[in-house]
C-alpha cells in the first residue's frame, strides 16, 4: 500500500465529526467563569475554588509559593485547597512538571495549607517587589521601565 492510497479518500467529508467542545460538559455548563483543572488529584473547578500556586527563584533554589491574588507572574499551577491534593501531586511529581522544574520545595505551600487560612495566610508567603511607573521613569501612569 502506498502513502498516496491511504490519503486518497481524506477529505473533509471523510473526516470524523469534531468532538464536542469544553462548554459542552455537564461541569462547565451550568457554571460561569474560568475552570481550571487541580494538578494534584485531576478533578475541575472553577478558579475561585482553586489555588494558584508559582515558582519563584530564591537565591538560585525554585520554591512553590501560593498566589493570592492569582496574579503573579510566570508558570502557574492550580491546585484544591486541601492537603491531600498537595501530597498527592507531590507524590506525582506533578508541579514540578506543572512549573517546568527540575526539583521544587514545597513547604510554603504546604505552610499555608496546613494553616488553613486561606488565601489569607498565603499573602504573607510571598513578597514580590516591583517598581511602580512613578519609581520606575517618574511618570505615574507610564509602564516603560
Amino acid at each position: 500500500m502506498t502513502g498516496g492510497a491511504r490519503l486518497s479518500g481524506a477529505g473533509p467529508r471523510d473526516r470524523p465529526p469534531r468532538r464536542a467542545s469544553v462548554a459542552a460538559s455537564p461541569l462547565v455548563a451550568g457554571s460561569t467563569g474560568p475552570v481550571r483543572t487541580c494538578v494534584g488529584c485531576r478533578g475541575r473547578g472553577q478558579r475561585s475554588v482553586l489555588t494558584r500556586v508559582v515558582r519563584v527563584d530564591d537565591d538560585g533554589v525554585p520554591r512553590a509559593v501560593v498566589d493570592p491574588g492569582r496574579r503573579l507572574p510566570g508558570r502557574g499551577a492550580w491546585l484544591h485547597h486541601d492537603l491531600q491534593c498537595l501530597e498527592l501531586a507531590e507524590r506525582r511529581r506533578a508541579l514540578p512538571r506543572a512549573l517546568r522544574v527540575g526539583g521544587l520545595d514545597t513547604s510554603p505551600v504546604r505552610a499555608v495549607l496546613e494553616g488553613g487560612g486561606g488565601h489569607q495566610a498565603a499573602a504573607t508567603s510571598v513578597v514580590i517587589e516591583k517598581e511602580s511607573g512613578l519609581e520606575a521613569d517618574g511618570h505615574p501612569m507610564s509602564t516603560q521601565r
